[in-house]
């Protein structure tokens, strides 16, 4: 993305500059984006990798107010919130349901700290840039994800210089934003502060439940952060950051399937109207803190990094999705409250301005616990509903110690080697147990002992034992990258990257595990491990006015993590009993793909950009998978997967967005759009029910347009803006079915998320 400031600063030294040199008055420049991906201050056109950039004015352009929002102005990026209780990230075609509770495949951080998902899943406001990096981060960044990494970076306290905001939007579906800064010097070149805030809320779509009477997906968040910087000396530094977050959201769905018994109509995934009691709702309140120290000693410079997170989430969902059960007690009612404490720890010794030799080394460490409590509430068979509950500890260690070097063997070429060892401890339990029974219809009131007997058998559903509930293993990845400067403007390199993730168990909440063929045995999931080769370049053209970088990589897993919900097994009586949660598998896999991006400055007042990403992922001839289809007399049966597409994430997305303006005497009006492609993709959160097929999500056009005027000092903006302006109304998520015994539960209906439909709205902003 180009940044407008950026580009009428450029403007205005070429208009002075051809006052003293003619000759070089038609000279148009694009301004180059300062990032630290590398934990050194560069370039993108000097990073050896790929790496993308959404900026703090490239925020403000596009009104993006939520981290999902990002997804629009990026390729290869799938951010999804299929429900209030969980959040997904997806990159260069690798993604996990959220529900499997592995490691992910993208890591977040926030300034540098790490964060957890969901966390990361709230408002923008304030930003400095976002940085998005794509492949194996096996030296640098404090997780090994396979998939990419991305860097939430705000705006910090200024010791010298006082700058502030108030900003107002408003839109159709009664959406609301306001969201303000402020910061400054309190000691001039000494101490300075930056406090900002936001508050917002919408309806997101437009769904009625006809059972419940809720409507239109409801969220609401306030959030405030505090900066403060101290310049101790020249050399010493020490910045601090608070931010504190609260959201609730209830999100009624759409439902879509069939009656069998023909008493409720059929209904199109398009349909917005839930026949079922469907609902979802959440709850997230976290506390971030992070302090940062910058000592530049001598030729060294050392950075210690601390981060805390303390969050609390509360979800949960209330389900008959056919709406069978005409009582409302019996509801299937599950929600869940997890707590998550977090303390962080990376120090950092590195070179400056060496001539040979650039080096890094240091140390991570991460102290995560997690305590999730859930209740749930069950309808089973004739409307009878019982309680249970159960809690499920997951505590993790991680440490690290890490190097980065980089060595300048000519004056065109370098070789950066990076090394990563991790040593990971994790404990991982989910206990379940009988509460008592919440509803019985009267005429089984005789029965009432033998069924609360009979439930209360099959209860508690205990952990995995002691040998599988710990997990300590470590592991060694790197990277190693040659690069050509091939041209005073044109770079190659070529660089190869290690990712892993570790081993676990598969527990949301744990299965009873008589019911598994090998016992424990089947719930445990081995590490995964993957090399990465990519070849790319990097250029600059045009005297300046165009970049254009593209690379070409190939990723090869041992033992990828998969993941399958749905799946039933046969017990001694012959009845299926659901495997809760789902199981996380491993197999053999590869994907290989192709990213273009770019930008021109066509003329001093018209800018176009752009992206473009293919993907192609498949698993590996002999990669099985746990199913439904079973051989008689097996209770769990095993599917060939071998050629099959890891599904889960499109193929191809394309990205483009350009912006016109016109200039006045003290104003000017601007016209810019943004274009996003994402073809179509499978479902892969489907159940693995007999006679089940995935549905294929069909392709998407999302186009979003802004006009308005500002000042030409932009101290001022007012913009009216349509997002989803052809109002697209594909599916973008899809789970279920939620029975396999169509005739037996009357029917079989899905829940679904839809795109958000066109939203007009006017944004206000005022620049101090």
């Amino acid at each position: 993305m180009l940044n407008t400031h950026s580009v009428k600063r450029t403007l205005l030294a070429s208009a002075l500059a051809a006052i003293a040199f003619p000759s070089i008055a038609q000279q148009l420049v694009l301004e180059e984006v300062i990032v630290t991906a590398t934990k050194r201050a560069a370039t993108i056109q000097e990073i050896s990798g790929t790496v993308n950039v959404v900026t703090g004015e490239d925020l403000e352009k596009y009104n993006s107010l939520a981290f999902g929002d990002i997804e629009e102005q990026t390729a290869g990026l799938s951010l999804l919130s299929p429900n209030a209780r969980n959040s997904t990230i997806a990159m260069r075609g690798i993604s996990l349901d959220p529900e499997a509770g592995a490691s992910g495949v993208v890591s977040v951080f926030w300034n540098d700290q790490v964060i957890r998902t969901d966390v990361a899943f709230s408002q923008l406001y304030d930003m400095e840039r976002i940085e998005v990096l794509r492949g194996p981060q096996g030296t640098l960044q404090g997780r090994t994800s396979p998939g990419g990494a991305i860097n939430l970076i705000t705006r910090g306290a200024d010791v010298l210089e006082s700058s502030g905001y108030v900003e107002a939007t408003v839109g159709d579906n009664d959406g609301l934003n306001t969201q303000a800064a402020w910061g400054g010097a309190i000691v001039d070149g000494v101490f300075g502060v930056r406090i900002a805030a936001v508050y917002d809320e919408n309806n997101s779509t437009d769904v009625d439940n006809i059972t419940t009477g809720l409507d239109d997906p409801k969220s609401e968040a306030t959030s405030a952060r505090l900066s403060a910087k101290w310049q101790v000396t020249d050399e010493l530094a020490a910045s601090f950051v608070y931010q504190y977050f609260d959201r609730e959201i209830e999100d009624p769905k759409a439902m879509n399937g069939t009656d069998s018994l023909g008493e409720r109509p059929t209904l199109n995934p398009q349909d917005t109207t839930a026949l079922g009691k469907t609902n979802d709702y959440g709850n997230l309140e976290y506390d971030l803190y992070n302090l940062q120290v910058d000592w530049a000693i001598g030729d060294l410079d050392f950075i210690s990094i601390s981060g805390w997170t303390d969050s609390d989430k509360l979800s949960g969902t209330q389900n008959d999705r056919a709406n069978y059960v005409p009582d409302t007690r019996s509801l299937t009612d599950q929600s869940a409250n997890t707590l998550v404490e977090a303390f962080s720890q990376e120090f950092r010794l590195s070179s400056l301005d060496n001539e040979f030799w650039d080096w890094m080394v240091g140390a991570f460490y991460l102290d995560q616990q997690t305590d999730t409590s859930f209740l749930a509430n069950t309808a089973v068979f004739g409307g009878i509903s019982f309680y249970s509950f159960g809690v499920i500890p997951v505590d993790r260690t991680e440490w690290a110690l890490f190097t980065h070097n980089t060595f300048y063997l000519t004056d065109n070429v370098s070789l950066e080697a990076g090394l990563r060892y991790t040593d990971y401890d994790s404990f991982r339990r989910a206990d379940v147990f009988f509460g008592d029974l919440n509803y019985v219809p009267d005429f089984l009131l005789p029965a009432l002992p033998a069924i609360e007997a009979g439930i209360a058998e099959t209860f508690p559903i205990e952990g995995v034992s002691d040998e599988f509930e710990q997990t300590l293993e470590d592991a060694v990845t790197g990277s190693l990258t040659l690069r050509y400067e091939w041209t005073d403007n044109t770079t190659v390199y070529g660089a190869y990257n290690r990712g892993y993730r570790p081993s676990g168990t598969s527990i949301n909440p744990t299965p009873n595990v008589a019911f598994l063929p090998n016992g424990e045995g089947d719930l445990i999931h081995d590490e995964e491990t993957s090399d990465s080769l990519e070849i790319g370049f990097k250029g600059r053209y045009m005297d300046g006015r165009g970049t254009l970088n593209g690379a070409l990589y190939y990723q090869d897993f041992d033992g990828y993590l998969g993941f399958v919900r749905g799946v039933q097994v046969i017990d001694d009586n012959g009845a299926p009993q659901d495997i809760s949660g789902g199981l996380i598998y491993n197999g053999d896999a590869s994907i290989w793909g192709i990213e273009l991006e770019g930008q021109y400055l066509l003329t001093e007042n018209w800018i176009a950009g752009g992206a473009f990403s293919y993907t192609k992922g498949e698993w590996d001839d002999g990669a099985q998978a746990p199913c439904n289809e079973r051989e008689p007399g097996e209770i769990l049966g095993s599917c060939d997967i071998g050629g099959d597409s890891l599904g889960g994430e499109p193929e191809l997305t394309v990205s483009l967005n350009s912006e016109f303006f016109v200039s006045f005497s003290s104003t000017e009006w601007y016209i810019r759009g943004l274009y996003k492609y994402t073809d179509e993709r499978e479902n892969t959160t489907a159940s693995a029910g007999i006679g089940n097929t995935r549905a294929t999500f069909e392709d998407t056009q999302v186009i979003n347009v802004y006009t308005g005027l500002r000042s030409s000092d932009f101290t001022w903006d007012i913009s009216l803006w349509a997002k989803n302006l052809l109002d697209s109304d594909e599916v973008n998520f899809e789970q279920g079915p939620d029975s396999y015994d169509i005739d037996a539960s009357g029917g079989s209906y899905t829940q679904s998320n839809i795109q958000a439909a066109r939203t007009i709205g006017v944004t206000a902003r005022y620049n101090f």
